[in-house]
């Protein structure tokens, strides 16, 4: 077995520790949240422990995972072995269509903008700002989601990145190459980061888990999530346009970014709560704000 299938299949087991949308773990989450003391629990926690519980819970919701999240991972992995092995022509048809539309190249470089960290980071203070000034909850709490998130996604994609040490396409013109973990410090000598940190997307993970938080946040309106998403969908693509990335990279990033997204909005965001009570032969209502 060569290089490049042992470092697939590493990567596809550390892939495994970074579903937990599609674990149990969630599953209980999803159904805590109609528990008005946990939920309230869950959001008394300080920010660096919150961090610290729900990065401990990311890692270990695979030991929780059912039969269905087992099938889903397995359909996940087929699929995106299945993109590494046509990444190379894949990229190529990219290529080919951006030399033909020009547009491309005016549009690329600035939709791919909203994947970098900084530009979620700016998107996390204004929603504090207008939090402040308007006296917004929703919107404070939507900067600490995007926030908490964005912590998540850096600590995912850049221990992926240093395992899995994949060149990008602009290194060597379009040339798919894997170091696996044997790359971890060389991405470091005289800047040949480019050499082996293509797996995931770096662009793409920040993007999707901003966007899956925002629209999770604000779902009342079909036009918040379409967007949300629609702007990530392009700008995770610009990386490939961009000559950054290949397009399983892209379709990773975007997987765990929208994990990580949900993941963080199901256990941390503040909602209104309703639980249904018995009391001396009387059936009623408990309903509460989750602060």
């Amino acid at each position: 077995m060569n290089k490049k299938k042992i470092t697939i299949i590493l990567i596809l087991l550390i892939f495994i520790s970074f579903l937990p949308v599609y674990s149990d773990a969630i599953n209980s989450v999803q159904k805590q949240n109609h528990e008005l003391d946990k939920g309230e629990q869950n959001n008394k926690d300080p920010f660096f422990k919150a961090i610290f519980k729900d990065e401990a819970e990311i890692w270990t919701s695979p030991l929780k995972f059912s039969l269905k999240d087992w099938i889903t991972f397995a359909g996940l992995s087929v699929f995106t072995a299945y993109l590494i092995k046509n990444d190379e022509s894949i990229y190529t048809r990219f290529k080919a269509y951006q030399n033909k539309n020009k547009w491309v190249d005016s549009f690329s470089p600035i939709i791919t903008l909203l994947g970098d960290g900084n530009v979620s980071l700016g998107i996390s203070g204004l929603f504090y700002l207008s939090g402040a000034i308007f006296k917004d909850k929703k919107a404070k709490n939507t900067s600490k989601l995007v926030l908490m998130s964005l912590i998540h996604s850096g600590v995912v994609v850049q221990l992926i990145k240093h395992l899995a040490g994949r060149q990008r396409p602009e290194a060597q013109n379009g040339v798919d190459h894997w170091e696996g973990p044997a790359g971890f410090f060389k991405r470091y000598k005289n800047k040949r980061d480019m050499f082996y940190d293509a797996f995931p997307s770096g662009h793409t993970i920040t993007v999707w888990s901003t966007a899956t938080v925002i629209a999770h946040q604000y779902n009342k309106s079909p036009v918040v999530p379409l967007i949300c998403y629609g702007l990530a969908t392009l700008s995770g693509l610009s990386r490939i346009t961009e000559d950054k990335h290949w397009f399983s990279d892209v379709f990773v990033g975007a997987i765990l970014g929208f994990a990580i997204g949900k993941f963080i909005y199901k256990k941390r965001s503040q909602k209104f709560m309703i639980m249904p009570i018995t009391k001396k032969g009387t059936i009623g209502f408990n309903i509460g704000f989750n602060i």
